[in-house]
């Protein structure tokens, strides 16, 4: 024989003294008054009818209805029979950064340690879920894979720091990589992966991995350690002390906590992002907000011996006795009055029995109570009444599923979400489905408090409630209520997100638009000072032209360069000495039809006039045109002379004709080179090469 629970013994036995001490001192208190109400030679004749046997035994039957009430709240057992016990829960893999930037302290005492102890406080409190752990820095390895041996895992866990992978630096992506190896034997199980770091992802491959990992089926919930702020890296100095991280160039390194890229790559995958915080409570309100609602799984099955419950029998001889002592009287049969005295110790023995059954029976009143007000419509009555009976019972999953949903229709959400999760705690599948369709409308509500203010975190609720309807829906497919708020919620998922994303590009677009406008109106001025010097130059040479020629009108300013240097030159027309303004060239060209304008007369003077390419006809060549135009050689129609042909055979010179059949063969060879390098593959890099960055 065996007791489920002993401590219930030791509390009958301070009970069963405590009645003993009581017994005499009611004996003692009742002598004194008898000495005093009369004379001793008198008392045996006035307490002949009393019986002091019958008083004994009555206590004796009393003390041990109470033991044996003790006896059966510590539930004995004997004898047991073989059942099959099933164990359910879900996989959660953690995957922990130790690379050197977690020495950092701007948590206490440092990144790791803190990341630590915050998993070993959340492992403590789980019961069924498997737990697997992978270490990485610049590559990864799982160091315990997917168990329920918690105290292996802790092992492994208390076994890791920064030297545990030998090539420094951070890869976020080498640890989803390693992730998606470690779970792809596991078919029937959700793939869930808590990323625990600072975010660092030295290598930039983490959000690409996170993509490809959600393919796979692979969900990644992040958690991110230390603080935006950040600190320096302490390492071990060289004379023994502490030092602090350095890079190549001998500056110190300070290591902050990147919270986008986290966020992205939770978002990726269908997870969220939680910071861990200066206690490690992120960890805990990442699996009551996520991980506790998702569907749990048959993992392991094992034939259990099971002792048989015999309080019955201890409780019945109980009842029995305390019976027996009440129908036994203190009098000696053959007293014949028709008056007794008040029997104050039997009165007191039936209060005592009334209030142990009622204190049996009072988590049944609760509910009964509970039942009826939330049948009348007062919500907030039974969700009191409910957490009554809840604080008594609280392992009954009936209870805790009537207490969120009385919570629920009172509107009080914060209190109904913990309550449907710890209904979740049972066997019986349709407490569960209903348990996760009430789970999902009640994230959807708060989800509408937030959505507002907060849309991120309303987003990330609804997300929640979308798992939890299809949680519903895989026990119970025909459930047409759960796929209705399921499908109606991700619209709403759906229409919040498209927006968040239409506001992240507005606001992307506005700041774009001001750094425009500022870089155009930094160009404008400079602009406008160049236009300014040479309006100023141009004025000054109109001044110097007009000192000369009083009497002239400017038409351009290679007319008036001309006509600065040679003042007594005739103009085509015939015309010496008279200055030409532009009614004039428009007459002359009104009455001769054939004539060109001073305008397009411009290149027969630049053919004819050798003072205005004088400088050009220097070098012996001639001015390039504009790419596809050949320009008109004015010495094309006559033949090479003899001499030119004697010249051009030098050796190492070319003719004319030679060079422009080159550059003419030239004309249309250009190539456009690549504005940007290619970058490096950082993905294929050898394992022994040295990171860029170790930290």
């Amino acid at each position: 024989m065996k007791f489920a629970e002993p401590l219930w013994l030791l509390a009958g036995l301070a009970v069963i003294a405590a009645l003993f001490w009581l017994y005499r001192r009611f004996d003692a208190r009742q002598r004194a008054a008898l000495a005093e109400f009369a004379s001793s030679h008198l008392l045996a004749k006035l307490t002949a009818s009393f019986s002091p046997g019958r008083r004994r035994l009555k206590r004796a039957l009393f003390v041990t209805a109470i033991a044996l009430t003790f006896v059966a709240l510590a539930r004995p057992q004997w004898g047991y029979h073989w059942e099959e016990q099933k164990r359910r829960g879900i996989d959660i893999l953690f995957a922990i950064d130790t690379s050197k930037s977690m020495l950092t302290q701007d948590v206490t005492p440092d990144r790791l340690t803190r990341a630590k102890l915050a998993i070993i406080d959340l492992v403590s409190k789980l019961d069924g879920d498997r737990v697997g752990l992978i270490a990485f820095a610049g590559d990864a390895f799982l160091e315990a894979p997917l168990t329920l041996d918690y105290d292996a895992f802790q092992e492994s866990l208390n076994a890791i720091d920064i030297g545990t992978i030998p090539r420094g630096g951070t890869d976020i992506a080498s640890a989803i990589q390693e992730a998606q190896v470690a779970l792809n034997a596991e078919t029937k199980n959700r793939k869930i992966l808590v990323l625990v770091t600072d975010g660092e992802d030295l290598e930039a491959r983490g959000i690409d991995a996170a993509r490809t990992a959600t393919n796979d089926g692979l969900t990644i919930y992040t958690v991110g350690v230390g603080t935006a702020a950040g600190g320096l890296i302490p390492v071990p100095g060289a004379n023994g002390g502490t030092d602090f991280l350095r890079d190549q160039s001998g500056q110190f390194v300070k290591s902050h906590l990147d919270e986008d890229t986290l966020k992205q790559i939770a978002q990726v995958t269908g997870g969220f992002y939680e910071p861990l915080g200066q206690q490690g409570e992120g960890l805990q309100t990442l699996y009551n907000q996520a991980l506790a609602s998702l569907p749990k799984q048959d993992l392991a099955s094992r034939t259990q011996k099971v002792y048989d419950e015999r309080f019955q029998w201890p409780l019945a001889m109980g009842l029995a006795c305390l019976v027996a002592s009440l129908l036994i009287g203190t009098r000696r049969r053959e007293s014949k009055s028709p008056l007794r005295p008040q029997k104050r110790l039997e009165v007191a023995s039936t209060v005592g029995l009334l209030a142990l059954m009622a204190v049996s029976s009072s988590v049944q009143a609760s509910t009964q109570t509970a039942e009826q007000a939330y049948k009348k419509g007062e919500f907030a009555t039974a969700e009191k009444q409910y957490q009554q009976a809840v604080e008594k019972d609280p392992q009954t999953a009936q209870l805790q599923f009537n207490l969120g949903a009385a919570a629920y229709k009172s509107n009080d959400y914060d209190t109904a979400l913990p309550s449907f999760q710890k209904a979740l705690d049972t066997d019986e599948v349709g407490v569960q489905q209903q348990a996760y369709y009430d789970i999902g409308n009640t994230q959807y509500r708060l989800g509408q408090k937030t959505e507002k203010s907060m849309p991120q975190q309303t987003i990330q609720t609804w997300q929640g409630a979308v798992q939890s309807y299809d949680a519903a829906l895989k026990l119970k497919p025909d459930d047409a209520d759960a796929k209705f708020n399921r499908d109606f919620v991700q619209k709403q998922l759906d229409q919040l997100q498209k927006q968040q994303k239409q506001d992240q590009q507005n606001q992307k677009q506005n700041q774009q638009n001001q750094q425009s406008q500022q870089q155009s109106g930094s160009q404008q001025n400079q602009q406008n000072n160049q236009a300014n010097q040479q309006n100023q130059s141009q004025a000054q040479g109109n001044q110097g032209s007009q000192a000369n020629q009083p009497d002239q009108k400017q038409s351009g300013s290679q007319q008036s360069q001309a006509q600065n240097s040679q003042p007594n030159q005739q103009n085509q027309n015939g015309q010496q000495g008279q200055p030409k303004d532009q009614s004039s060239g428009q007459q002359q060209t009104a009455g001769n039809p054939d004539q060109k304008s001073p305008a397009n007369n411009q290149d027969r003077q630049d053919g004819n006039s050798g003072n205005q390419h004088s400088q050009l006809s220097q070098n012996g060549a001639k001015p390039a045109g504009p790419p596809g135009q050949t320009i008109p050689d004015k010495n094309a129609s006559q033949p090479p002379s003899t001499g030119n042909e004697a010249e051009a055979d030098t050796p190492g010179e070319m003719t004319p004709q030679e060079a422009k059949d080159l550059l003419d063969s030239l004309k249309n060879g250009e190539h456009v080179l690549p504005v940007t390098s290619d970058a490096r593959n950082t993905a294929n890099h050898p394992q022994d090469e040295p990171p860029l960055k170790d930290w």
